[in-house]
């Protein structure tokens, strides 16, 4: 179907990304988390935490992993005391992952197309799933959707989904 037959809800919906960017990834030691970790990261798989926008800052996205997009320097500094406090390591991913965003009408039925995106969140904030045979880093936002996708399937995954879109 070309762009001119495409539902009303995919003509208002809009594809940002890949950026590159900075980023850290913590991994604690001890899965189940104990002790000061359980309230000093997001506890259980699946959660993240969020700044005032609204922007995910720390997502739980796999058990006992830990990703910071972007990370603000009070959270660098957070992650570096757990690290001192031996809960767990940091790691500078720098260059690893791009982020990409599907948001407004229509993002949910596109990533659909790939993944049970509705069902995987469902009871989470975020979650790694594969998504057009890319690995990714999935975040649910206020009509939107993020992705954070290494680096090296990035353009591949942007152009899954703009072929998608265009149907």
């Amino acid at each position: 179907m070309s762009q001119a037959h495409a539902p009303a809800a995919m003509e208002h919906l809009t594809l940002e990304g890949p950026v590159g960017g900075n980023g850290l990834e913590f991994k604690a030691f001890q899965f189940p988390l104990v002790g000061t970790a359980t309230a000093d990261l997001p506890a259980p798989p699946g959660a993240a935490w969020r700044d005032g926008a609204g922007h995910a800052t720390l997502l739980h996205f796999a058990p006992g992993r830990f990703f910071a997009p972007a990370p603000a320097a009070e959270l660098a500094r957070h992650l570096a005391a757990l690290e001192a406090a031996g809960i767990g390591r940091v790691f500078d991913v720098t260059g690893k992952w791009c982020a990409l965003r599907v948001a407004g009408p229509g993002a949910l039925r596109l990533l659909a197309a790939g993944a049970d995106v509705e069902a995987v969140l469902a009871h989470r904030d975020c979650a790694a799933l594969s998504l057009f045979d890319c690995p990714v880093v999935l975040a649910h936002a206020s009509r939107a959707f993020d992705l954070w996708v290494p680096a090296s399937y990035a353009t591949d995954l942007r152009n899954s989904l703009e072929r998608l879109r265009a149907r």
